[in-house]
């Protein structure tokens, strides 16, 4: 039986915020190899966030900007936050010139709620 282990398909580094704030997220995209720069050109990128064990819930998907030639960024508004607690699961998704969809990696999201005025 092969597997692929845990560590390789969440690979990116988890983060945290407080729900109600803004948090910009960057990736850099290379291509299997792990080494040569992914040519982005043509492409869009889009980043979806489902809760931690529900992979067929997405509950945020936000258009990203490619910023580079191999790099993107999405920005988690607070407005999208807000109402948000609990771990998440996170996957960019790089959509090429001809349609074709490619998520090169997940991870971990920890959102905290915010705390209620007095």
């Amino acid at each position: 039986m092969t597997y692929t282990p845990y560590s390789e398909i969440n690979y990116l580094e988890e983060f945290s915020l407080i729900a109600g704030n803004s948090y910009t997220v960057d990736f850099v995209a290379y291509e299997y190899d792990g080494v040569t720069p992914m040519d982005l050109g043509g492409a869009s990128v889009y980043w979806v966030l489902s809760p931690y064990g529900r992979p067929d819930y997405t509950i945020v998907q936000i258009t990203g900007i490619v910023t580079g030639a191999n790099t993107f960024e999405f920005n988690f508004t607070s407005t999208l936050s807000s109402p948000l607690s609990g771990k998440y699961i996170h996957q960019p998704v790089i959509v090429s010139f001809s349609g074709k969809e490619y998520r090169p990696a997940q991870g971990l999201c920890l959102i905290i709620p915010k705390i209620a005025k007095t």
